[in-house]
């Protein structure tokens, strides 16, 4: 009987992807083939990502995955197959116009919406990420109008960034707010964080937090790493600093969740 088999009979590996799996945004040959050994050991194997659904479907399918995927920093839950989203927190209207309404003019507004994108304002950082995914970017001239708001992302300089963050939490304790990279912050719903998406994907799959495997290394992982009754950081990441009793994979360079998951099966 293999390690995992002996922590639980059907574990539900879930996994963040950039920083965590993948260091330069493509899918190493070894993932490809750890993928492919756990479909043919029965062993569930999934990601919950920050990025949107267009380009986490590709990752989903680079990778043969055939259960759902949690995308959009958790607040969506799609089928793999279909494209089909089961689960989708959009986030409260009233709120993010508040909070657009009062943000440093310097800061660079994206609002994802459905697959696409929607700018008050066109920027480099912008225009390159949807070029490379093949995401629909429009102009607005008026944000608060959008409907379907699933996530939205601030982009600016890092002190100002920093700033907005830290503001933000203490007066929206109601939406899910994360800063993602040094520049730039991430709004979605409370009820769309990673951590509760995971408890739908467990639901859906019949199984408990008991099940769960969870790997990150950002700050909008920490609460699920928390929750997963296996959570792992990353060596050296924000995740391992902030919980640093918990346990912690390599980085993905060298391939430490390829290498600790390979131990256990």
């Amino acid at each position: 009987m293999s390690i995992i088999e002996r922590l639980s009979a059907n574990p539900l590996l879930l996994t963040d992807l950039d920083g965590t799996v993948l260091y330069d945004g493509s899918i190493p040959k070894e993932l490809k083939k750890l993928s492919v050994k756990l479909k043919k050991v029965g062993i569930h194997f999934s990601f919950a990502t920050g990025r949107s659904k267009v380009p986490a479907l590709k990752y989903a399918r680079g990778l043969d995955i055939d259960i759902p995927i949690i995308c959009s920093g958790g607040a969506i839950i799609t089928d793999t197959e279909t494209g089909t989203d089961i689960y989708r927190h959009e986030i409260n209207n009233e709120a993010v116009n508040q909070i657009i309404k009062n943000l440093d003019p310097a800061i660079n507004i994206a609002i994802y919406c459905n697959d696409e994108v929607h700018v008050n304002k066109r920027f480099k950082w912008i225009e390159d990420y949807c070029q490379r995914q093949k995401i629909k970017l429009f102009e607005s001239n008026n944000l608060s109008k959008l409907n379907n708001k699933i996530v939205v992302l601030l982009v600016g300089n890092e002190e100002i960034i920093e700033t907005t963050n830290k503001n933000l939490k203490q007066n929206h304790n109601n939406l899910e707010i994360n800063k993602i990279f040094s520049n730039m912050c991430e709004i979605s719903s409370k009820q769309g964080s990673k951590r509760n998406s995971a408890k739908n994907l467990l639901k859906l799959l019949n199984l408990s937090k008991e099940d769960l495997f969870y790997f990150g290394d950002g700050s909008a992982d920490i609460d699920l790493i928390k929750y997963a009754k296996y959570g792992f950081t990353v060596k050296e990441s924000f995740a391992s600093q902030m919980i640093p009793e918990a346990k912690s994979i390599e980085i993905p360079k060298k391939l430490g969740f390829i290498n600790y998951i390979n131990s256990i099966i």
